[in-house]
């Protein structure tokens, strides 16, 4: 055997040796790659679908996932400590013009998350900002919504109209200042 063949065996050895260890290799990244935009697109999802109610848990979870999920995506990350800045600030829930200031900066802060989201993807020229900004509400789910919050606000109502009326000190107070001081506590617990 000349140099030339044995130079030739040897590649030829290296090459059997080495080509399953690098397929492998490749497939652990493209696995490991398609795993973590799987997750990407599921928080996607949810935050999709859940767009017209912050109220669900798979939408808290979601979020909090987000520094693990998107813990290469700069701009991902920044969207939602945006969001997360708007969910932190106060506001007084008997002012009106102050729940619509933060609902809509709320509101802008899910959509540019979900956008940027989306951008990170891939999808920004198929996904649009109309398609995001207004998502798909039936009526009878809008009422259904509507209804359990009324419901939930009258059993509150209730319980602090029955915890003023029982409560000792309360003994020598009049019915309609136990059913103010419900309404107080009422208005306490929803801020």
């Amino acid at each position: 055997m000349d140099k030339y063949q044995i130079t030739l065996t040897i590649i030829n050895i290296i090459a059997v040796i080495l080509s399953p260890i690098v397929a492998l290799l490749i497939s652990n990244k493209i696995q490991t790659d398609k795993a973590k935009r799987q997750e990407k697109i599921q928080i996607l999802k949810i935050l999709m679908t859940q767009r017209f109610s912050a109220k669900n848990i798979d939408h808290v979870n979601a979020l909090n996932l987000m520094d693990v999920v998107f813990i290469d995506s700069k701009e991902v990350r920044e969207a939602y400590k945006d969001l997360y800045t708007v969910y932190g600030s106060k506001f007084d829930n008997n002012n009106e013009n102050e729940v619509r200031d933060y609902c809509e900066k709320a509101k802008k802060a899910e959509t540019k998350l979900i956008e940027v989201i989306i951008n990170d993807l891939g999808y920004k020229d198929k996904i649009t900002w109309d398609a995001i900004q207004e998502p798909y509400i039936p009526k009878w789910l809008s009422d259904e919504i509507v209804a359990r919050t009324e419901i939930n606000n009258a059993q509150t109502h209730i319980a602090n109209y029955i915890k003023a009326t029982l409560t000792p000190q309360n003994k020598t107070t009049t019915k309609t200042e136990n059913m103010q001081k419900a309404d107080k506590d009422n208005k306490d617990e929803q801020e």
